[in-house]
């Protein structure tokens, strides 16, 4: 039966599963093969290795060059759009009637061919992405990469029109699936997929506050600057930041202060061991773009998880955090956690509300658009 067979566009090799959008990407894959599905799987190659999991994991896998260079700047399409095109997808896409799943804007080159070609298309949006390309620009520091994201962030807007000629757009945050259901009248919320099958999460009480992401990127490494400027170092707890790619004048500025440890790029196994024995896993981020895979991380093998607003909005798990409405009032929440243990009930609570965040029925869902 045709809707057993489903083209995916990734915009980057899905394996390693080691960051937001390729983890997403890559576990569902695993859910809709569990599920039945045979995946064709198209990816643009920069900077990965041919993957025998993926190969082992799908029908087919065709890699394709992602192009680079300041000749792609120059074209009205958005970079990220631009410098994913290959000349062989067209022949593989279009010989069958097979639906298509475009991973993010970033894919969708040939969205609107295979709508002319009378197959089934839907597009992942991992974020609104000319908001969540404003907001890095805000953070970057470098004045030449500042102005590419504003300038892609100009175009994103007006690309996403591209979305007009998707079958379904598949939103990974219950707020962003408004807007293109607004935009676009056919949004579907598909939350994020994931590595957890159950909840790991300990009772009782840990020694220490964990801050953890992709330091790489200048939202998350200005944001933990912030946070401990203002209250991290004013408490009397152990505080660990960790995460991939710290720059040095990242860990230089961390290491001024006495109660800050920082653990610069962990393996899984440490990530997961840092989050699982922390006390608090302290979630902040400057934008509400899409739903941030460490705040399930958390949710699923940590204790208390003390958040901004920004981090839970439109993700429908704030009721499972406690969120602190400014910095002010991260200092007040970290003693009142700090001296409260994680109990057996707020367990039993997270489990009954992630039940909708598990890879199987996100798979399910995808599976009955295509019946």
């Amino acid at each position: 039966m045709p809707s057993q067979y489903l083209h995916i566009v990734a915009f980057n090799i899905p394996y390693p599963a080691d960051y937001g959008g390729v983890i997403d990407i890559f576990y569902k894959l695993k859910a809709l093969s569990t599920a039945g599905a045979r995946i064709i799987l198209h990816c643009f190659e920069y900077g990965r290795l041919h993957s025998k999991e993926l190969e082992d994991l799908c029908f087919k896998v065709h890699y394709y060059p992602r192009k680079s260079g300041v000749k792609y700047l120059l074209n009205s399409d958005p970079y990220i759009v631009n410098t994913r095109n290959a000349k062989s997808m067209p022949e593989h896409l279009l010989g069958d009637s097979f639906p298509v799943l475009f991973e993010g804007l970033h894919t969708t080159g040939m969205l609107k061919k295979c709508g002319q070609a009378k197959k089934l298309t839907l597009v992942r949006a991992h974020n609104i992405e000319h908001q969540y390309y404003r907001t890095l620009a805000r953070s970057e520091r470098n004045p030449f990469t500042k102005l590419f994201l504003k300038i892609e962030a100009n175009r994103l807007k007006r690309y996403e029109n591209i979305l007009h000629h998707a079958d379904y757009i598949l939103g990974i945050a219950k707020h962003e699936t408004a807007y293109f259901s607004e935009t676009y009248g056919n949004a579907l919320f598909v939350p994020a997929f994931h590595r957890f099958e159950e909840l790991t999460s300990l009772t009782g009480s840990g020694k220490y506050i964990l801050f953890h992401g992709n330091l790489g990127v200048a939202d998350n490494s200005e944001m933990f600057l912030s946070l401990a400027r203002k209250s991290l170092s004013k408490t009397p707890y152990e505080v660990v930041i960790a995460g991939k790619n710290p720059s040095m004048r990242f860990q230089k500025k961390v290491s001024r202060y006495s109660n800050i440890r920082m653990v610069a790029n962990p393996s899984d196994q440490e990530l997961d061991e840092l989050i699982g024995n922390a006390h608090i896993n302290l979630l902040f981020t400057p934008q509400s773009t899409g739903i941030k895979l460490k705040l399930l991380h958390a949710l699923f093998a940590g204790k208390h998880c003390l958040v901004n607003p920004e981090m839970v909005d439109g993700t429908g798990l704030s009721k499972l955090c406690i969120v602190a409405d400014s910095v002010n009032n991260v200092e007040r929440h970290l003693h009142e956690l700090m001296n409260r243990p994680f109990t057996e009930k707020e367990i039993l609570e997270r489990k009954k509300a992630l039940k909708e965040f598990s890879n199987r029925a996100g798979a399910e869902k995808i599976l009955r658009v295509l019946a």
